[in-house]
């Protein structure tokens, strides 16, 4: 009996002390574009991530949660991007989206990143409304 107890308080404790929080994109409020940015302007300008600050929060809720590494490894680097501020669950945060389909948020100095592998209409300025 006391090693079902014990066995019982281990997997409650793990369950609740070691699981990241979950990003709910529905939480996103207040999308404010400030910039863009490249490190390449002659190859990588504007209009290749010419997104409106409500495709911003539409590009967090159709993008997978990835970790760095991932990101790192299986995802273009685009050399540019626009950046901004929104709010998460009543947080200032702020948020970056290159031009690759990827991108991340960055609350209290804790960063998320996305990747998004269905977003192609998004960044193809032929198929924007």
């Amino acid at each position: 009996m006391r090693s079902i107890i014990l066995a019982s308080v281990c997997i409650i404790l793990q369950a609740c002390g070691s699981q990241p929080q979950l990003f709910k994109a529905a939480d996103i409020n207040n999308v404010y574009i400030a910039d863009f940015v490249s490190d390449a302007p002659q190859q990588c300008k504007p209009s290749d991530v010419d997104l409106s600050n409500i495709q911003v929060k539409q590009f967090f809720q159709q993008a997978a949660e990835v970790e760095h590494k991932t990101l790192h490894d299986h995802y273009n680097y685009a050399p540019c991007a626009i950046e901004g501020t929104l709010t998460y669950q009543q947080q200032s945060c702020n948020w970056q989206v290159r031009a690759g389909a990827t991108g991340y948020v960055q609350c209290a100095g804790e960063y998320r990143y996305f990747a998004c592998d269905n977003c192609e209409q998004m960044f193809n300025p032929t198929t924007q409304n």
